[in-house]
């Protein structure tokens, strides 16, 4: 009766740890038998593929947005990196009984392995209420497409289920709509079939650590293919999803730390990509199956796409703004040192010839630049490596970014290989420079600094091209280094070789 279940240990998620990420919530509707189904999802931004699926019904005469309020999944789905999907019932019901909402949640599974790629050995069902009933009615008649199911203040009887069920049940004692007692003895039903030992194991109060706790955990262990069935009662509450984690527990925290534990098909759920912050150099700039920690924004009137494609961001860039920075590609929590030197690299093609604009700047506002100038780049169809290097001559900054600015034209364009790196203070004379500083630049009197900010003088530039820039410097007087030169209009790093 029972096919296999397989259980992995992991770490244990608290809300202490959570971390906000960019996410993306929208309403949804699909077509089941000719019926149109409506459903709220929830994912964070540009998630991997392979990641798991929650399901969470909500109860009798509420909805997906009422479910969505209650149970607070956003913030455990952005760390832990899963969909979660709020169906809406028919008539603010579920078929219990019957087929149609079955077929509703298999269309479901296969809209989200369409869209997000979930690994559909790791769909989980839970619900309140009713749609901890349903919970149960698909574990009865589809378990050999859920891993684990977590229903919440209602119960179910077993009925020739296809596979185990791991189940996590949470009640509360002075539930005056679904009875505590009743269900209680109905989830011992599945103890039962499945085999589990007779002999619980019971924490009390749960967590152990919190004696104030009003929550207890009973477990049954041992039951056919290692599954197990677990109570969460909390002594006091009533009808209602608890998110009481001061004086019990958080519920969805505790349904995830749970049925993270199960697949259908024995493989070990891969921990989220964690992005370390504080770092001196670029996170995920290979672009290896997602853009993680890159952030796509878009302003004004600007508009664009952005998506990884065979291990390379792509841009596709629909509406033009008035800057470049309109449309941008970030990446931050990146930590310059005050007069450290630094090198950026990066792979780059474009649909059409174009130019692309990268800039090293404060992640807050006012966004000041790091460079003495943004660099700009010619990019052409065929992908080659560019790279300039810079010195941090600003106070040292422990959340500066790296910004790719593509809003100035439309078309497509694919980034690769992207690097920030510490080096040695190079030699003048072997600098490599961002494009933009290897230009002509405009005639005239310009003031003379050194990397740290001093005022060392001025220099008058006639014939502007940088070879004779450089000549002029030196027979200004100034000798070997790098120096920024500040006219009217435009501001530059000069290196002299003497």
């Amino acid at each position: 009766m029972f096919g296999k279940i397989f259980k992995k240990a992991h770490c244990v998620l608290s809300l202490a740890v959570l971390a906000s990420l960019t996410t993306f919530s929208f309403a949804d509707n699909i077509n089941v038998n000719g019926t149109n189904r409506t459903m709220n999802v929830y994912a964070p931004r540009n998630i991997e593929k392979g990641r798991p699926l929650i399901i969470q019904m909500h109860g009798m005469n509420q909805d997906a947005p009422y479910q969505q309020n209650a149970a607070k999944w956003e913030p455990i789905a952005d760390t832990a990196r899963f969909v979660v999907v709020f169906p809406n019932g028919q008539n603010k019901a579920w078929d219990i009984s019957g087929d149609k909402d079955l077929n509703f949640i298999k269309a479901i599974i296969n809209e989200m392995y369409n869209k997000y790629g979930i690994d559909k050995n790791r769909v989980y069902v839970s619900g309140f209420s009713m749609g901890g009933m349903m919970s149960y009615h698909v574990a009865n008649k589809m378990g050999d497409q859920i891993a684990a199911i977590a229903p919440v203040s209602g119960g179910g009887g077993v009925n020739s289920p296809k596979r185990a069920m791991p189940i996590m049940h949470t009640h509360g004692t002075s539930d005056d709509v679904v009875n505590y007692n009743s269900t209680v003895n109905t989830l011992k039903g599945w103890v039962s079939a499945q085999k589990c030992s007779s002999n619980s194991k019971v924490t009390k109060p749960y967590p152990a650590s919190k004696s104030g706790s009003a929550a207890s955990l009973e477990v049954w262990s041992g039951c056919n293919d290692n599954v197990e069935v677990r109570l969460l009662t909390i002594a006091g509450k009533g009808h209602w999803y608890s998110m009481d984690e001061a004086v019990s527990v958080n519920t969805s925290v505790e349904i995830w730390n749970f049925v993270k534990n199960y697949s259908l098909d024995g493989s070990t759920l891969a921990p989220p990509i964690e992005v370390p912050t504080d770092r001196d150099s670029i996170f995920n700039g290979g672009f290896d199956s997602t853009d993680v920690a890159w952030t796509l924004q878009t302003h004004g009137s600007a508009a664009a796409t952005g998506d990884v494609k065979n291990g390379k961001y792509n841009f596709n860039i629909t509406a033009v703004g008035d800057q470049n920075y309109q449309v941008q590609l970030i990446q931050h929590d990146l930590h310059l040192e005050k007069g450290q030197w630094y090198e950026v690299s990066f792979d780059a093609s474009a649909g059409a010839s174009r130019t692309l604009e990268v800039n090293v700047e404060q992640h807050v506002d006012p966004w000041a630049s790091y460079l003495t100038e943004k660099a700009n780049f010619d990019l052409g169809t065929e992908s080659k490596k560019y790279s300039f290097q810079f010195q941090m001559t600003a106070a040292t900054d422990k959340d500066s970014r790296l910004s790719f600015n593509v809003g100035a034209s439309t078309g497509t364009l694919t980034l690769d290989n992207v690097t920030l790196k510490k080096i040695a203070e190079p030699d003048p004379g072997t600098i490599a420079l961002a494009p933009s500083l290897r230009l002509k630049t405009t005639a005239g009197v310009y003031k003379v600094y050194s990397l740290t900010g001093k005022r060392l003088g001025f220099v008058e530039i006639i014939e502007n091209d940088v070879p004779n820039m450089q000549k002029t410097m030196k027979n200004a007087g100034f000798g070997k280094g790098v120096y920024i030169l500040r006219g009217k209009t435009r501001s530059f790093m000069l290196p002299v070789d003497r």
